[in-house]
């Protein structure tokens, strides 16, 4: 004898695999979006960090005095604001991975997470800068990026 249809338990049961199914889909693809998401959120913030470190010691440098010097190492450059003759100093703390800027006798933090800071050019006036990021999120490999700037010292 041939029966049409469903029983509710046939029904609950498909309905409950697939329920599970799905729910499970979007369980890890909502994952997936969040491991993402947190990844690219680090990177932005510290790339902006270090963006604005290059746009502060633009200003600086244009402020500087040639006459005084740019003095520049891996990791550390110094010079002197044609104004008021105060030294400022940017450095890269590889310890902490932060870097410093000194203005007189006050010191203050501007970005973290920097690896690298070079100077491939530093002459005549002309100073190129390269600062190199490093973001590692949680269950992610670190992912470098480099920023680079060339800036000039405006005061003879």
């Amino acid at each position: 004898m041939g029966r049409g249809g469903f029983t509710a338990v046939e029904l609950l049961i498909v309905g409950g695999i697939t329920f599970g199914l799905v729910g499970g889909l979007m369980f890890m693809t909502t994952d997936a979006g969040n491991r993402v998401w947190t990844r690219t959120d680090s990177q932005v913030a510290t790339m902006a960090a270090a963006q604005r470190v290059l746009n502060r010691l633009r200003e600086d440098l244009h402020a500087a005095s040639l006459a005084a010097g740019v003095t520049c190492a891996p990791g550390d450059i110094s010079f002197t604001r044609a104004s008021d003759s105060v030294n400022i100093r940017y450095q890269l703390d590889a310890a902490t991975s932060t870097i410093r800027r000194t203005e007189g006798a006050a010191s203050a933090a501007l970005a973290g997470d920097v690896s690298a800071m070079t100077f491939p050019t530093c002459a005549n006036g002309v100073v190129r800068v390269a600062l190199t990021t490093r973001v590692a999120p949680r269950r992610w490999p670190t992912a470098p990026h480099t920023l680079e700037s060339q800036m000039k010292v405006q005061n003879p």
